[in-house]
């Protein structure tokens, strides 16, 4: 049964396999047999270039040609692998790409060359060169019909053209009327097959041709619904077009004779890239994260190849091997750089999934069992097909049988939905006395699918019962407590065995013993203790089995009360300059059998580092000294004992920068009562204030204040508003002297600001700077 699932916002298809609780339930051991992760290459091949824009398989003379588009100056060639780059040099700007029907030459399109190169396979330089005129800005190429054919043209008009086996050039071939340089298309095979495309608006339009002689015959011409064009393919046997379309995907096939959809291919096509391999594969997809392989038309899909994100499938960069045997993928980022080769390898070949189960989890010793083997894959069965075609076998293994013995004619049950999508195989028997149970399931793989094994491990062991337990989440030292819990057994028990308990709390790490517990006929108990230690308090109850069950534990938590222990931590001061020496005390009251304190810094935009460790001294104290370099956060921590809890507590310290302050140009010094002014002229045009903060901190500022006296008092006349300090931790403040009334008094100063956030330093002011401005100059 094949469904469809949305992915992102296109269509994937996919298959539900049958319930898969028999991994859970027997236990998987081994897989063996291709999957969509292991035919697909690990990780991508970098290509050395900046962009990708073609791509084509010459097998025959191990090479893949890849071209990168403008701005690039010649053609990638690497081996097989995409290994062993090397450079055609001499091809700017190379686009569409294409091999000669002999395989001897490639073609490669030059739009800004106004040409198109021929290149020899064998030894891959170039053997000619054909212009095809002036403005003409050939890009894609195809060849059908024995000649080579190029879209050409800007994005005003297009047309296409032909070179034929002489290197003649012809151009308009197409009698009808382009909006752009069409995209070209033909049979992975060499035919008369032709098929050009332009995006127009939400519609592209497309032409069918057939090629013979040098000539076109236009076989159909419509308008397609397909918004969004990327790419788009000829079917192998020439009769359907494969057209990609991002903006709407579908599944539609085109005839080449009417251009009338005609069917449906398997999925979707929503990649930006199509391809057709010489026996009708298909590779592409309607999915957001992936492309993948598929059979022309029906439900199913051989492989599914996911992108390396944030890379994704690239215009025009998927192409098969001639032979099947690999499909191709160029992947880029969302700007179109950093192409990356990858490369699916059997891509016509779908994994087969196996899973199993038991009648019967777990297996007593003796008990009858019936077990099952089925199979996953994507790629449905075929007409008529009631089993997954291919060879099963089914090997047991146990004690009497340690290295395997083959299971004779399992009953097989042809395919049916839900349970069974490929048919399934059927083993009854009896577990062993002793020892283990397996089966090992080989299936050899049939045509497109690939071949699967996997071992399912069956448990053969005595019931075992389940055991619950209810416990209070808190209470009070030296109050009493009680846990209660049950025993369920799987079938009609023989009630054997008792109910063992340790109890572990801060006093007893390693357990201590208090009770067997007596288990009541219905499997419940009860226990009842009066913890004397605080904290966490665990009472682990065992099972034990007796002589008919396996033994089963389970534990519940008491988290047992303690008191809040006095604690906490001072400085000498709260404001320090920077190199300081801080003593930091710690204050610990009361607790019971612990007195050891832990003392922490952290520095402003550091992480928190230990000061210093001990017991508090007869004064309940731990002292350290810690020299202060930015605001610090001191903590102290007591870990607690059998009857005090933990307690963590802070203080903070904040440093306080140094300012220096300096008048720039002053020309004499005066007093006013004890103040004294620095005396300026008007004739120096300009006032500076120079401002120095240490240390200062990237993000932090500083303002500056200028006030005048006047009517017996102190008025803000301008400030400067928070501005960045040099590197050097200087700011230079100016001002006109004109803008000062003469002989009158003034005063400046600033204040620095550190940074919003992470700050390491406090803010501080400066002292103010007294001046008065006098008329003329100096005498």
């Amino acid at each position: 049964m094949i469904v469809k699932v949305m992915w992102g916002p296109f269509v994937k298809l996919a298959r539900f396999s049958p319930p898969t609780a028999a991994a859970l339930l027997l236990g998987l051991t081994t897989v063996i047999g291709p999957g969509a992760v292991d035919s697909y290459a690990a990780s991508g091949v970098p290509l050395p270039i900046a962009h990708f824009a073609h791509m084509v398989v010459d097998a025959p003379h191990g090479h893949l040609f890849i071209s990168g588009g403008a701005g690039t100056d010649g053609i990638l060639v690497t081996d097989l692998d995409g290994g062993n780059p090397t450079t055609i040099g001499g091809e700017p700007g190379a686009t569409g790409l294409a091999l000669s029907v002999d395989g001897s030459e490639l073609y490669a399109a030059l739009p800004d060359q106004d040409a198109i190169a021929a290149i020899s396979t064998e030894n891959l330089t170039e053997s000619a060169r054909h212009g095809t005129g002036a403005g003409t800005h050939p890009d894609s190429l195809a060849v059908a019909g024995g000649t080579l054919w190029f879209g050409y043209g800007t994005g005003g008009a297009g047309g296409i053209g032909s070179v034929d086996g002489s290197g003649a050039v012809t151009l308009r071939q197409d009698s009808g009327t382009w909006t752009a340089p069409p995209m070209l298309a033909t049979t992975p095979t060499p035919s008369g097959v032709l098929a050009a495309a332009v995006q127009t608006g939400d519609t592209s339009a497309f032409v069918t041709y057939r090629a013979e002689a040098g000539a076109l015959t236009r076989q159909a011409a419509k308008a397609l619904p397909v918004p969004g064009l990327s790419d788009f393919a000829v079917t192998a046997d020439g009769q359907h077009l494969a057209v990609s379309s991002s903006a709407r995907p579908s599944d539609a096939r085109y005839r080449t004779s009417d251009l009338t959809a005609d069917g449906r291919f398997a999925m979707p096509l929503a990649a930006k890239a199509v391809a057709v391999a010489p026996d009708g594969t298909v590779a592409g997809c309607g999915c957001t994260y992936a492309f993948a392989a598929f059979p022309e038309t029906g439900e199913s899909y051989y492989n599914e190849y996911a992108y390396d994100s944030p890379l994704s499938l690239a215009a025009h960069g998927l192409a098969w091997a001639p032979d099947g045997s690999r499909l191709y993928a160029v992947e880029a980022d969302a700007s179109g750089g950093a192409p990356t080769l990858r490369t699916a390898r059997d891509p016509e070949t779908a994994w087969v999934r196996l899973d199993g189960r038991s009648t019967t989890a777990p297996l007593a010793p003796g008990e009858a069992y019936s077990f099952r083997a089925g199979f996953d894959s994507p790629l449905g069965l075929g007409a008529g097909e009631s089993m997954i075609p291919g060879t099963v076998r089914i090997t047991r293994y146990d004690a009497a049988d340690p290295h395997g013995v083959l299971v004779p004619d399992p009953t097989v049950t042809p395919a049916r939905a839900p349970a069974d999508f490929f048919g399934s195989y059927h083993v009854s028997g009896t577990a062993p006395l002793t020892g283990p149970l397996s089966f090992r399931v080989d299936y050899s793989g049939s045509g497109h699918y690939g071949p699967a094994g996997q071992t399912f491990d069956v448990p053969v062991a005595k019931y075992a019962p389940t055991l619950a337990l209810t416990a209070p989440s808190t209470a009070g030292r030296a109050a009493p407590t009680t846990v209660t819990g049950r025993l369920t057994w799987p079938h009609a028990q023989v009630r054997t065995g008792a109910v063992h308990v340790v109890r572990t709390d801060p006093a007893h790490p390693s357990g201590s013993s208090p009770a067997t517990v007596p288990v009541a006929a219905d499997g419940s108990f009860t226990f009842h203790d009066t913890p004397q230690v605080g904290g966490v308090n665990t009472y682990a109850f065992t099972y034990d089995g007796g002589t008919s069950y396996l033994p089963v534990t389970a534990s519940a938590k008491v988290q047992v009360s303690r008191a809040t222990p006095s604690l906490s931590v001072t400085t000498d001061a709260k404001s320090y300059h920077s190199g300081a020496t801080v003593k930091v005390t710690a204050h610990l009251g009361t607790t019971y059998n612990s007195r050891v304190m832990t003392l922490y810094t952290q520095p402003a935009g550091k992480p928190r580092t230990q000061l210093g460790s001990g017991k508090a001294d007869a004064h309940g104290n731990l002292v350290a000294n810690y020299k202060v370099t930015r605001n610090t956060v001191f903590s102290a921590a007591f870990a607690g004992d059998y009857r005090y809890a933990p307690r963590t507590v802070t203080t903070s310290a904040a440093l306080t920068p140094t300012v220096r302050t300096a008048m720039q140009w002053p020309q004499a010094t005066t007093r006013v009562g004890s103040t004294t002014y620095q005396v300026f002229y008007k004739s120096e045009a300009t006032m500076g204030f120079d401002v120095q903060v240490t240390p200062r901190q990237s993000g932090g500022c500083t303002t500056v204040y200028l006030e005048h006296y006047s009517s017996g008092a102190w008025h803000q006349v301008t400030s400067r508003s928070c501005v960045p300090l040099y590197s050097d931790g200087w700011y230079g403040y100016g001002r006109d002297l004109k803008l000062f009334t003469s002989n009158d008094h003034y005063r400046v100063r600033s204040h620095y600001t550190p940074p919003a956030k992470d700050a390491q330093t406090a803010g501080v002011w400066s002292p103010w700077t007294y001046l008065t401005v006098r008329p003329g100059r100096p005498s």
